[in-house]
């Protein structure tokens, strides 16, 4: 089995609903107005108030509220309207996983907090259109969720391997299905139309010095992986797990990425407040925060 094998097996179930289709066709059309794009999203209640509700959050800080779907598309702009369609979509379609296999909630919480610190990594390096490591931090681990969903009596085995050998789960998903996560994620994303960047980086995560390209992309998803972990520790689980290693890891995480050696010390607070205002949009009603 392939990634494109499994992916091609459950194409049905992660089918892109027909709005953000309809979005991405529009966006790909030289001729579109925000208008045009705003009648389309409106059909969508649910999706529209979510938007509006991320638009106006401490993610986007703007002079006044943005009152209006078609406000929204003109200050924003269209791809990164696309990618927040494409988050809203991506955290509903996996709703429901048994929580003995993946705790929802946690999971979310990481890739929010994985996603937003992408976007500022990109930002401080000088990355162009920052925005797009957004949904490559967010959906990261993506490849968890559908080997959850499709495959979980073989991930039993995978779980065993790591409990008995004391392997790392890459290791072992690699060893029960020959490939891993981060490969089933970015094909998840690649059948999405998702940019080639994204895709890529999420492919190489675990090893961006392999990258054939899109290396820093890599580098970015990799580094704010371990960024979320720390942001997540804080707000969750009481600061203690990480809080010895944050700050060399921040420290060479910032050399690395050809950055001064202080310049992420204070990355995991600074965005805290917007994960937390973000993961409470995009997974309404989740009690892991108060």
């Amino acid at each position: 089995m392939t990634p494109e094998d499994l992916i091609k097996e459950t194409v049905q179930l992660f089918s892109l609903p027909d709005v953000t289709s309809r979005v991405t066709e529009l966006i790909d059309d030289p001729s579109t107005r925000p208008a045009d794009l705003a009648e389309v999203i409106l059909y969508d209640a649910a999706l529209s108030a979510r938007l509006l509700r991320l638009v106006n959050s401490a993610c986007y800080v703007r002079p006044r509220p943005i009152e209006t779907v078609t406000q929204a598309v003109s200050m924003i702009g269209y791809r990164p309207l696309r990618d927040l369609i494409l988050a809203t979509f991506a955290v509903d379609r996996f709703r429901g996983l048994p929580p003995e296999k993946v705790n929802m909630e946690r999971f979310w919480f990481h890739g929010v907090a994985t996603g937003i610190a992408a976007r500022e990594l990109a930002k401080r390096c000088g990355l162009r259109d920052s925005e797009r490591l957004f949904l490559g931090g967010l959906l990261h681990s993506i490849g968890k969720l559908v080997f959850f969903s499709q495959c979980a009596e073989d991930y039993s085995e995978v779980l065993q391997l790591i409990e008995d050998e004391q392997i790392p789960v890459t290791q072992a998903e690699e060893r029960v299905f020959g490939f891993n996560f981060a490969e089933l994620g970015a094909e998840l994303l690649r059948s999405w139309r998702f940019p080639e960047s994204i895709w890529k980086a999420v492919a190489y995560q675990l090893h961006p010095e392999q990258a054939p390209d899109f290396r820093l992309e890599a580098s970015i998803v990799q580094g704010a992986e371990q960024v979320g972990c720390i942001v997540r520790s804080t707000a969750i689980d009481g600061g203690e797990a990480l809080a010895s290693r944050a700050a060399e890891y921040l420290t060479d995480l910032a050399k690395r990425l050809a950055l001064p050696p202080d310049a992420l010390r204070e990355l995991p607070g600074d965005i805290s407040l917007q994960v937390v205002e973000v993961f409470e949009i995009l997974v309404p009603g989740a009690s892991l925060v108060c």
